[in-house]
């Protein structure tokens, strides 16, 4: 295996970041860098480009990488989906984030019955949240787009998830959670069956308190879904592309608070990567051999086990020291895996790196 740091800044938390393999063969990462301790008031949104496979990355402003498409809010860009689709229109869809209002507008917030939190590091301003999704495409390279969007009714919030799959007919699936205010939450596919030109949300079945949701077609329209809970991640199967969905069920899987990322590989075996929250912490990865049906937990692979440290920005935070995994993985030309995440190690500098390694 060999570690490296994609993005480290002292006195900043570089963390979630999101790998894109882009179709000339570059990849890409998107960090939403911050001064505090999560991602919903983003300091800075930095964007990097590997021409070598991730042996070196450099910052990139380039408006045909996803991550950079003009007209793209900071707010629209992290929790989405964004693809060039085969006839070269631009399609981006997801949620809506928060956005930033100044604290004098907090009363009318509340009054429209919007979600309303303090910004995390700026006493004028307060951080809004609209249970809305949206759908931009751009048909000139990102100079205009069409842009549509909808409210959930009835609940508070509504977050997608960059864990998003694309069945190559047309269907596209896009993870979302919602809340609503009672507490109870909700798994969504976000789903075309067109390409992108409209979209369906359908509720995944509960059964399990469940968060942060990964997508993965294995064959066919066969589909399969993992979400984050307390303990073991649960599965979801679809045989319709995503139309339908089975019960949830526990899988064998430990690994507590702490979304998935599901690829299918060259060979039709299924990979899971992980952040692992318990000592020793890091990231951990699994295979299945029979399309996501069991999953070898006798040989999990150890990518990292050097995190568990709490991050500088906010060292007496309950939850500081469990501050990696987010990972996402892709297979490259030679069949290795390059996987992206983010840790916090001894020196408190929480930062995004990735791990190329062989299966």
């Amino acid at each position: 295996m060999e570690h490296t740091v994609i993005y480290r800044r002292s006195g900043f938390y570089a963390a979630f970041p999101v790998l894109d393999h882009l179709a000339d063969g570059r990849l890409s990462v998107a960090i939403p860098v911050g001064r505090f301790r999560d991602h919903h008031a983003i300091s800075d949104w930095v964007v990097l480009v590997s021409t070598d496979e991730g042996q070196s990355w450099s910052e990139s402003d380039d408006p045909t990488i996803p991550a950079n498409w003009p007209g793209i809010t900071p707010r629209e860009k992290y929790d989405r989906f964004c693809k060039i689709m085969d006839d070269g229109s631009y399609l981006c869809t997801g949620t809506m984030g928060f956005e930033v209002w100044p604290a004098a507008r907090r009363s009318e917030a509340e009054e429209q019955g919007l979600t309303v939190r303090d910004h995390p590091h700026d006493d004028d301003y307060v951080l809004i949240h609209r249970p809305r999704m949206y759908v931009k495409r751009s048909t000139d390279g990102g100079k205009t787009w069409m842009h549509r969007e909808w409210d959930v009714p009835g609940y508070d919030t509504i977050i997608g998830f960059p864990r998003a799959a694309d069945l190559g007919d047309g269907t596209i699936l896009v993870p979302i959670g919602g809340r609503r205010p009672n507490g109870e939450d909700r798994n969504f596919a976000w789903r075309s069956a067109d390409g992108g030109q409209t979209f369906r949300l359908i509720p995944l079945p509960m059964g399990a308190l469940a968060d942060e949701t990964a997508f993965v077609g294995v064959s066919g329209r066969r589909v399969i879904s993992f979400s984050r809970t307390t303990s073991h991640f649960i599965q979801r199967w679809s045989e319709d592309g995503g139309r339908t969905w089975t019960q949830p069920l526990s899988t064998n899987i430990f690994t507590p608070s702490s979304p998935p990322h599901l690829l299918k590989l060259r060979d039709g075996r299924i990979l899971c990567t992980y952040g692992y929250r318990r000592e020793p912490m890091g990231v951990r990865a699994v295979l299945s051999h029979d399309e996501g049906e069991t999953w070898d937990t006798d040989n999990t692979v150890v990518l990292r086990d050097d995190g568990g440290y709490p991050t500088q920005l906010a060292p007496d935070s309950a939850h500081s020291t469990s501050d990696n995994g987010y990972a996402i993985s892709t297979q490259l030309s030679d069949g290795s895996i390059f996987t992206t995440y983010y840790i916090t190690p001894a020196d408190g500098v929480t930062h995004s790196a990735a791990t190329h390694w062989e299966v």
